[in-house]
């Protein structure tokens, strides 16, 4: 099974991600309908009568556990483009133990790896109150959450020597979840309240949506024994005592690309409904005073249901059924992803599903923002972020954060510098627009740190697309 647990496999090895935020476009007024991820009421505050997004792509990577110090960048990593001296053989990245350093904390440890396109869209202003669009996203998503610092390390030690041992007996929780899906959304919003140079706005987003890939693997803590075989008295096994976990996954991207065909299949194993519900208030008196909005959401409620294996383990069905693993079970390990599925096979086998479909919980999160910008379009945003979902769940997260953006806006050139306090770490970031392309990062120096400039970062962001206004819906230059 090659598309397991692979998420617990990135963040022992490299870090371990929604798309995240792309907070240079969100927090500009001219981000259309990239706002309405944060906040769909401010479709009714576009300054564009109609606003077309024709692709938006972000890559985003964060943890907690490591700082990457390799001698090349992470940009260069996920863009294949590692010099020659540091590949094998065959073509792959040779990557050493030594390119990570452990962050010991004592804390638990999260990290993830999301990539995210956002498609064809449009936002249409029906009057000077209202606002409808349409959006399109395509999303993956890999994470570890809540994981324990001493797992983890024993099992990155594991890894640089080919071999599985000194798995913590106590203190091994971990939480990993994935999920890869399409979503096609409707907003609407309205001005519930206008006078006296203040407005109420209320807005709306329903999704639906179609899931290509999920697993899950939640485990709130297992002990073990380490036991010698008679047959082979030389050689134990560890069998596995108590155990209180779920394991889930789906199999249809099994050696399969993501492809036009794959997207619209009718074998597709999930499908499932969202929506976002925000408030935002603005105060401006006129177009030559400055203005101040406050806003509340919270988006991505909902899942998807998959059709899928999926296996519940209790310390009862241990006593009928251990799970034992052997020193051979991981004699040709070459990596991260060939330990997670050797683990997932060891799980599954012999065993029958407890079920046949599983849910997979959206990033639900609570979006509190606030902006303030002068009459030359020069202002700052307070953006406040938080998880709404439990470390247990079986759901990807929105990694909780905060975020102080100052920025400059005009009809046809944007700058931002958004900074980012996320996981337990600073990054500080940049972004332009000029006309309808925008480039940014939230994590600049997340793209060139490597081991010969001494920058160690903590991940990674970028982002860039196409996406402009059309016909001016107020009276700004």
């Amino acid at each position: 099974m090659k598309n397991l647990l692979v998420l617990g496999a990135i963040g022992l090895g490299l870090s371990s991600a929604s798309g995240q935020n792309m907070l240079g476009i969100s927090t500009s007024r001219y981000g259309g309908t990239n706002r309405l991820y944060i906040n769909p009421a401010l479709a009714a505050d576009s300054p564009s009568r109609v606003f077309l997004n024709g692709a938006t792509g972000n890559i985003h990577l964060n943890n907690n556990y490591v700082r990457y110090q390799a001698p090349f960048s992470l940009l260069r990593l996920v863009t294949s483009k590692v010099p020659a001296q540091y590949r094998n053989a065959d073509g792959s990245v040779r990557f050493q133990e030594s390119y990570t350093q452990e962050i010991n904390d004592g804390r638990p440890k999260n990290g993830t790896l999301a990539g995210e396109v956002r498609g064809p869209a449009i936002l249409v202003k029906t009057s000077d109150y209202s606002a409808f669009a349409v959006t399109t996203r395509f999303r993956g998503i890999v994470q570890v959450m809540g994981a324990s610092e001493a797992l983890l390390s024993s099992l990155r030690a594991s890894l640089s020597d080919g071999a599985l041992y000194g798995i913590p007996s106590r203190n091994n929780q971990l939480s990993v979840n994935t999920n890869t899906y399409a979503e096609l959304a409707f907003t609407y919003a309205s001005t519930l309240i206008d006078g006296d140079g203040q407005k109420l706005l209320a807005g709306a987003t329903v999704k639906g949506l179609l899931g290509y890939n999920a697993q899950h693997f939640i485990n709130n803590g297992l002990t073990y024994r380490v036991t010698a075989d008679a047959a082979t008295p030389n050689m134990p096994y560890l069998e596995v005592t108590q155990l209180d976990a779920t394991l889930g996954y789906t199999t249809y991207l099994q050696n399969r690309g993501i492809s036009p065909r794959t997207l619209i299949s009718s074998d597709i194993p999930g499908i499932g409904v969202g929506a976002d519900i925000g408030l935002t208030y603005i105060s401006q008196y006129d177009r030559d005073s400055p203005s101040f909005r406050l806003g509340a959401a919270i988006t991505d409620i909902g899942g998807i249901s998959y059709k899928g294996q999926d296996y519940v383990y209790t310390s009862a069905q241990l006593e009928r059924n251990p799970i034992r693993f052997q020193g051979s079970d991981f004699n040709n390990i070459g990596g991260t992803l060939d330990l997670a599925q050797t683990v997932q096979e060891k799980l599954s086998a012999g065993r029958t599903a407890d079920r046949t479909r599983f849910s997979a919980g959206l990033p639900t999160s609570l979006n509190l923002t606030a902006d303030y910008t002068d009459a030359t379009g020069t202002g700052i945003s307070l953006t406040y972020l938080q998880d709404l979902r439990s470390i247990q769940a079986q759901a990807v997260h929105q990694p909780t954060l905060v975020a102080v953006t100052p920025h400059f806006d005009k009809r046809w050139l944007s700058l931002s510098l958004p900074v980012v306090y996320l996981n337990r770490g600073v990054s500080v970031g940049a972004s332009v627009r000029v006309g309808p392309a925008w480039l940014g990062t939230d994590n600049f120096l997340g793209l060139f740190g490597n081991s010969a400039n001494g920058i160690r970062p903590r991940g990674l962001d970028v982002y860039g697309g196409l996406a402009f206004g059309i016909g001016r819906a107020d009276n700004d230059e």
